[in-house]
């Protein structure tokens, strides 16, 4: 199941890169190991991704994270560990209602 998940969550970054590259009229494909830099955003269109995907998923991501992105793949994984950090603090507040 994990698998699915982070297959999901490489499909929405992927979409959202291109999304945001496409707003500032730029045609990308973007694939997980392509850079940051290659996309040609700035730190601003960085954070839009970000703030998105937050929106997106309901999980928030360590903003002192956001300097340490190099590619679309770290994004990739940063969204799957919250999420997965997100699911396993939830699992004990759904064993204790029941």
């Amino acid at each position: 199941m994990q698998k699915s998940v982070e297959e999901a969550v490489q499909r929405r970054v992927l979409e959202v890169f291109k999304d945001v590259c496409g707003q500032r009229g730029q045609t990308v494909d973007p694939l997980p190991d392509t850079t940051i830099g290659a996309l040609g955003l700035e730190s601003l269109q960085l954070v839009e991704v970000v703030f998105e995907l937050e929106s997106c998923y309901q999980v928030q991501v360590d903003e002192e994270q956001l300097a340490q992105l190099e590619s679309v793949a770290d994004v990739i994984e940063m969204f799957s560990d919250a999420l997965q950090r997100a699911s396993q603090q939830m699992a004990p507040q759904q064993e204790a209602t029941v």
